[in-house]
């Protein structure tokens, strides 16, 4: 527990008025719930490690992954991190684990995750990164900030096969295709409003849908590049 807040402290997260639920002490207060839960049963499923008579070996823990996949006629570069690698003890299998955070944690929050790109993703780099496949997943959510009359803690198992794997594959492609096309034609792109709301909130990017092509323009001129994601930034320092 002093270690899980000790490094959630490291953040240097700042509170915004405008949001009441990412606040410090609720970050904190879901800890303790994570926490709580995970100890219970960490003896069943501890984190993997290679070797554990080398400090220098490879552990289930934050593994960033840079690898390609290969079609016939191309190749996609896919980048990502895995939150961790855990082993059953008592079924001898691996599970791939997926920490999130949720305003809620019911049957919508569970029931997404059956086909996430995400999870299917994850498995297909796994062989790469650990040397074998690993088709099992738990996908791992907190609910913040804790409610005491919903869970603040779920554990959502789920398996992939080779059929989920080449679906995601053909959904990489189409996505990567989709952004090579208009990467430098915004305007000539369909718009999905259905996405305006995706994650429980408006999309950032309404006003600058809804301006003029003339005030789209200008807006355009006055953006910056955002920041790297944690992914990015960690395959860039690795090489």
């Amino acid at each position: 527990m002093q270690v899980a807040l000790a490094t959630l402290n490291t953040a240097q997260w700042e509170d915004n008025p405008k949001d009441k639920n990412r606040t410090m002490a609720n970050m904190q207060m879901a800890s303790i719930h994570y926490v709580d839960e995970r100890i219970r049963f960490m003896d069943h499923w501890p984190i993997y490690v290679e070797d554990e008579a080398n400090p220098d070996c490879m552990v289930g823990i934050e593994q960033h992954f840079d690898v390609c996949v290969n079609f016939a006629d191309r190749s996609i570069r896919y980048i990502g991190t895995i939150d961790g690698l855990v082993y059953h003890s008592k079924h001898k299998t691996y599970a791939l684990d997926e920490n999130k955070t949720a305003n809620r944690l019911g049957d919508a929050w569970r029931t997404m995750f059956d086909m996430s790109h995400q999870v299917t993703g994850y498995c297909a780099a796994s062989g790469l990164v650990f040397g074998f496949p690993v088709m099992r997943n738990r996908v791992i959510g907190v609910q913040i900030p804790p409610n005491s009359a919903d869970p603040t803690y779920q554990c959502e198992p789920l398996v992939r096969d080779e059929e989920k794997i080449a679906i995601w594959a053909k959904w990489l492609r189409h996505t990567v295709e989709i952004f090579e096309a208009y990467k430098d034609d915004y305007e000539g792109a369909p718009r999905y409003t259905h996405s305006c709301n995706r994650y429980f909130r408006p999309c950032a990017l309404i006003p600058f849908c809804c301006d003029s092509e003339a005030g789209r323009r200008e807006q355009w001129d006055e953006m910056v590049p955002a920041d790297k994601s944690p992914s990015e930034r960690s395959i860039m320092e690795i090489g």
